[in-house]
């Protein structure tokens, strides 16, 4: 099937040579991850990979950063007619779906990460064939300090390619890593300059899709045969368990404390700058 890249309010959609470019697109607000933009991720990934002109797809971000994952303040602000729900329902059932596309398409997934990667930014890109970094990128997943749990199959996806140390240092340890120590992991492919950070990319995405293509489906679903059924189990605890964290206490009330502290830093930085 062949047609028009959808036309979405978060992410950017463009197709070239058999490329297809998703790029959040809430730079504003460091790419956050509200329902919005699950919404739309699902959208224009459903629409790449049933896109029979579409081999690549590239998923990378606009500004600064990468995405730096949930919207924290949009999670614990409740709107006018609803209470507050730390992760609607409505988002899990959403990732669920985008990461079953994932795991199961024979298309060639990159992502070209183009700043920091926080918590969905991290765990999101083990379920890529290749992933490539600028040097200034830095990464955490902050999912114990929000009172939640891991997602994106990372619960599997960290150990199985960076060991299980490593994986418990993102998991459990809430440590920052930086783009050259998750090279060295192997979470990432490459690390390229950002200076030329996206056309570096692209050259990589178009020498792909000018490979055989039913060669290269071929041999990449012989990749992924023995792991399937594995992340597809993972995806499914995964959600389980973060339906179970989102009926707790503690993420509600980790995220107050911390959208509380940032608006009193600001406050105190505006009185500070109002008295020079």
């Amino acid at each position: 099937m062949s047609s028009a890249p959808p036309e979405l309010k978060y992410i950017s959609t463009t197709v070239d040579n058999g490329i297809a470019i998703l790029k959040y697109n809430r730079p504003e607000a460091g790419n956050a991850l509200s329902n919005g933009v699950f919404k739309d991720l699902l959208a224009s990934t459903e629409w790449a990979l049933s896109n029979d002109e579409v081999r690549v797809v590239v998923q990378t971000g606009e500004g600064k950063f990468f995405t730096t994952g949930m919207d924290l303040e949009a999670a614990v602000t409740p709107a006018a007619d609803k209470p507050t729900t730390v992760l609607p329902e409505d988002s899990i059932v959403i990732l669920g779906k985008y990461h079953e596309l994932l795991i199961n398409t024979n298309k060639i997934l990159i992502a070209a990460v183009n700043g920091p990667g926080i918590g969905y930014g991290t765990s999101s890109i083990a379920l890529f064939d290749l992933v490539y970094a600028v040097p200034e990128a830095y990464f955490f997943t902050p999912f114990v300090k929000w009172g939640l749990c891991a997602e994106a199959c990372s619960s599997v996806t960290f150990s199985r390619i960076m060991g299980r140390q490593k994986a418990a240092a993102l998991l459990l340890a809430d440590e920052r890593l930086t783009a050259a120590e998750l090279e060295r992991a192997g979470l990432i492919t490459k690390i390229i300059p950002a200076r030329n950070f996206i056309p570096d990319v692209l050259r990589i995405a178009q020498r792909i899709a000018r490979l055989p293509p039913r060669s290269l489906a071929f041999n990449k679903e012989l990749m992924m045969k023995p792991l399937k059924q594995e992340l597809l189990g993972a995806n499914e605890a995964e959600l389980a368990g973060l339906r179970l964290r989102a009926a707790d206490s503690e993420p509600g009330n980790a995220m107050k404390a911390f959208v509380l502290d940032q608006e009193r830093k600001r406050k105190e930085k505006t009185a500070k700058h109002s008295h020079l």
